[in-house]
């Protein structure tokens, strides 16, 4: 009984390497009170269950909130039966339990009859121990079940011969390769086995020949159709090389019906699949059943369009005083002003006998110099000629220094549009298409969102638009948004940025503008919360990820960001631009007009007098 209590505590604690264990008995209190002050010595947790024929057992006996809890089971006990059919049927034998039944009278057939139809699978962690008639040492065997759903069977392997005195353990012999590497390293194979596994098609009914499914699956024609689920069964493909294994499909039609039920969610909640072939976006509703495997691929939804150009659009005076601020300008002002009553102050000196300009003319001649247009008269003396000098170089800086800020303003990035936000495009008269995927008209039909809801109603809703007018295909979409200034289509990045990578010119992807419809987020793999292939299909992906395999497919099949090349093209200045310059070229002939008229009144009066 020493060696027992001994092999215990080494399974524990340098084999499993647990705190806390769980003693299923059929022996008197007195003879485990050596194992109590054992495992207190060693700091191991230590419950005792007896197993006695007039025991009655709780359901919730072996629940635990724990990490992992060690559970020593003697299989020779009455009650034994009852603990490994509840085991059973509660899926007990996964990666959070360690168990270590004992056997003393070494008979395999007791251990297969109540395994062989077990619910144990690859993730299980049982070790059978029982004694060598020969040696007297302990034999341990490992125990386990790839999936008996998937056509595998129980397997039972020995694993090593441990020697026990009255003091420690210590390892005899290894009796086969298991303690080289870990145990689902071992298990990863599943040749000859079949995993179920539930795929969505939803752009051809299900009526079709499996062939013609198949072909869609593996085909990239019609990117915008089903996109992450043909590229999440592409991608599952090298997976299914990775396990050694078949997968047999389960077709739906949807993703789901809610949150967490219907369709694929549906049938991995209800143990009808394996494997889900497409990811999902994990949301707190789906994590009551779902747990994520591995990030999957980047999901983001845009809003997108190209700024109006209409003559209206942005339309002010202030255009071309913009380069400069108004005390600048004000600066400016009053040195040309000074410059003028200095030439006419210098005009008046030089020239006592001659004609000489008025007030007027020489604000004039400053006003020319200042716009780089020359004077028709200039000093005679050298400091007029040399004050005359420097208000044309200072006119110089300034119009280099205005060109270049506007010439810059032009080559640099395209003006954005003030919508920023989407109860700003809701406010808008901008006309708005959507792309009818499954996810993105659930969303806006459906969410909470107080901004969502309001574009729904109003762009949607309250549209004068026909519905196919607004329900757009991913193609014409995009082209709707090339050829339309203004026009807003709302579109997933993974299909709408393929055709505007495809239709686009370098320089127009710089003029998109881009509202989210909602928070960038990521797809994950997702497996059934107590699923036993999380952990073995979870490294299997992690290796495709550090590879590279799996990015390779997810760039093949998504464009997740957009390249804008803005110096390719001539810059041509459109009428939102140069329509301010007319309008005060307008204005100054109409000013002009209007004085040239009240001179030649004021003359006519003059000359009738």
């Amino acid at each position: 009984m020493l060696q027992l209590h001994n092999l215990i505590l080494h399974n524990l604690i340098h084999m499993a390497k647990l705190s806390h264990v769980l003693i299923l008995h059929c022996c008197s209190m007195d003879s485990l009170s050596h194992l109590a002050l054992l495992a207190q010595s060693k700091n191991i947790f230590t419950q005792f269950q007896p197993l006695h024929s007039d025991i009655q057992l709780n359901d919730d006996f072996l629940n635990h909130n724990i990490l992992k809890l060690g559970v020593f089971l003697d299989i020779n006990c009455d009650k034994s039966g009852t603990v490994l059919d509840m085991a059973s049927a509660k899926r007990f034998f996964s990666h959070r339990y360690h168990w270590l039944i004992y056997d003393r009278s070494m008979n395999f057939s007791v251990l297969e009859s109540h395994f062989k139809e077990a619910q144990i699978f690859v993730d299980a962690d049982v070790t059978y121990v029982t004694h060598d008639p020969f040696s007297k040492n302990f034999l341990l065997y490992d125990v386990y079940n790839k999936g008996r759903q998937l056509g595998g069977e129980l397997n039972i392997t020995a694993d090593r011969e441990i020697f026990c005195n009255k003091t420690n353990c210590r390892v005899e012999r290894y009796l086969s390769e298991l303690y080289t590497r870990s145990a689902l390293q071992h298990r990863k194979s599943f040749t000859g086995l079949t995993m179920r596994a539930t795929a969505v098609v939803t752009a051809l009914p299900l009526n079709v020949s499996i062939k013609e499914i198949f072909d869609f699956m593996n085909s990239k024609y019609r990117i915008q159709l089903d996109t992450y689920a043909r590229l999440g069964y592409q991608a599952r493909q090298p997976l299914r090389d990775m396990l050694d294994c078949k997968f047999k499909y389960i077709f739906r039609d949807r993703w789901s019906d809610g949150n967490a039920t219907g369709g694929m969610i549906g049938d991995l909640i209800l143990d009808k699949a394996d494997l889900a072939i497409a990811p999902f976006i994990y949301s707190f509703d789906r994590a009551l059943f779902l747990q994520p495997i591995t990030k999957f691929s980047v999901f983001r939804e845009i809003c997108m369009f190209r700024n109006p150009r209409s003559v209206s659009a942005g339309l002010s005076a202030t255009e071309f005083l913009q380069p400069f601020s108004g005390g600048v300008w004000l600066t400016f002002a009053l040195l040309l002003l000074l410059a003028g009553c200095l030439l006419w102050v210098t005009f008046i000196l030089e020239r006592r006998k001659q004609w000489k300009p008025s007030l007027l003319t020489s604000c004039l001649l400053s006003f020319g110099a200042g716009c780089i247009q020359g004077a028709w008269l200039t000093p005679r003396s050298m400091g007029g000629r040399m004050a005359f000098f420097a208000l044309m170089v200072t006119s110089y800086l300034m119009y280099n220094y205005y060109t270049s800020i506007v010439v810059s303003k032009l080559l640099g990035q395209p003006i954005k549009s003030n919508i920023r936000t989407l109860q700003q495009l809701a406010d808008s008269n901008l006309d708005v298409g959507i792309e009818p995927t499954v996810y993105t008209r659930i969303y806006v039909e459906t969410s909470e969102e107080p901004d969502v809801r309001d574009l729904y109603r109003k762009k949607v809703l309250g549209s004068k638009r026909s519905p196919d007018k607004i329900w757009i295909p991913t193609e014409a979409g995009v082209l709707s948004v090339r050829d339309q200034e203004g026009f807003v289509y709302i579109t997933g990045v993974a299909t709408g940025y393929e055709f505007v990578r495809k239709h686009f010119l370098a320089h127009q992807i710089c003029e998109l503008n881009e509202i989210p419809l909602r928070d960038a987020s990521h797809t994950h793999t997702v497996l059934a919360k107590r699923s036993p292939y999380a952990e073995l299909i979870k490294l299997s992906e992690l290796r495709m990820l550090e590879t590279g395999v799996h990015f390779k497919h997810e760039r093949s099949w998504m464009e997740t960001k957009l390249h804008c090349y803005q110096h390719n093209h001539t810059v041509a200045v459109g009428l939102e631009y140069a329509a301010p310059l007319f309008i005060i070229l307008l204005g100054a002939i109409i000013l002009c007009m209007g004085i040239l008229g009240l001179e030649v009144i004021w003359h006519r009066h003059c000359t009738l007098h």
